[in-house]
């Protein structure tokens, strides 16, 4: 099994799993098994056409992103089969499709990563919502380049998992470019909304041209159509002086009033939980069993980014995000009183601390 979401209305649960998806009641009771995979297919095949020599055979479906769109009761579900395509399902009955969507959206084999939540963005936030996806770039097949590593991707029937909003050369996507793609694995672990901005919580190299593995929180504005706001900062987790520098798992929901109290914030303040683990050494991305838990207040995240934006806006430090577009030295060019008044909704370039 590999994903599990819970209707807030209904209380219904729905599982994605291994060629197979779940459809429960409140109490656990099976109520619809939905048969996947295995299905014919291959990675030479794109979601529209498959040449002649291609080597087909029964792969396995494994379910990559299981999403319910409330505003219109449906349960998106995606797999790994046919380049990562989707369908949308009725959520009160999951054997019914309302539409397959012919577009690679998700990573399509068995271990690179996919996360997907849907939350306000482009063309109106916050009336309309999108679905965020971040991917792990697979490099099994020539048309796995078309797939952006993060993206917003529409909900509207005519436009269905289609980039939200796309220009000749900017949009709401973001690509490794060609020259890191194979030797610069992100692997996404969790995504969240919170005060405005859509947030990925990954593991990744410290940098193209050294391999320490460390977490990074990746933000973008949510009225940004072009995604000039993606930006990326570290963050670690430390206890007893150890490290712990993978990220494994998250959760964001609302501080108790003790915690709140702790963290200087009030108890309806967005605070994100997350567990780490040490890695097996600081050039691998294998965890060791040792774990930690850590709890971030947005407030303090959100003062974080914007202090390091500022920062380059003053010239201080290197743009990075070198496996996006090459780094440079961080330029001044606004004045003091204009950085104070900085939105990330104004950025115009990619930054990284």
């Amino acid at each position: 099994m590999n994903h599990l979401v819970v209707d807030k209305n209904t209380g219904r649960v729905y599982v994605g799993a291994i060629n197979r998806l779940y459809q429960l009641s409140p109490d656990l009771v099976l109520v619809v098994k939905e048969v996947t995979g295995p299905k014919s297919d291959s990675t030479a095949c794109s979601m529209l056409d498959c040449p002649r020599e291609a080597q087909k055979r029964p792969v396995d479906n494994v379910n990559k992103a299981l999403v319910i769109d409330y505003t219109t009761t449906r349960l998106i579900s995606c797999g790994s089969l046919f380049q990562g395509m989707c369908t949308v399902r009725n959520l009160h009955n999951i054997s019914d499709v309302v539409q397959e969507v012919k577009e690679p959206v998700v990573a399509n084999n068995a271990t690179a990563s996919t996360v997907a939540f849907i939350a306000p963005g482009p063309p109106n936030p916050p009336v309309s919502q999108v679905m965020y996806v971040g991917v792990t770039f697979t490099g099994n097949s020539p048309y796995r380049s078309e797939v952006p590593a993060v993206s917003s991707r529409s909900l509207d029937k005519d436009k269905m998992l289609n980039i939200a909003e796309a220009a000749v050369t900017t949009g709401t996507r973001m690509y490794v470019n060609s020259l890191s793609r194979e030797r610069y694995p992100i692997n996404y672990i969790y995504g969240f909304s919170s005060g405005g901005f859509s947030y990925f919580l990954t593991t990744q190299m410290k940098n193209t041209e050294t391999a320490i593995y460390l977490s990074k929180l990746v933000r973008v504005c949510q009225d940004d159509e072009h995604y000039y706001s993606y930006t990326e900062i570290p963050i670690n987790c430390t206890s007893d002086e150890r490290i712990y520098n993978l990220v494994q798992a998250a959760y964001v929901g609302k501080a108790g009033s003790v915690l709140a109290g702790d963290l200087g914030i009030t108890a309806q303040d967005d605070v994100l939980f997350a567990v780490f683990a040490e890695s097996d050494g600081p050039n691998s991305d294998v965890p060791r069993p040792h774990s930690a838990l850590c709890v971030y207040s947005l407030k303090a995240i959100r003062r974080k980014f914007m202090s390091n934006i500022q920062k380059c806006f003053s010239g201080e430090g290197q743009r990075g995000l070198e496996f996006i577009s090459p780094s440079h030295k961080c330029i001044s060019t606004v004045s003091h009183f204009k950085q104070l008044n900085l939105t990330v909704a104004l950025l115009r370039d990619l930054f990284v601390i």
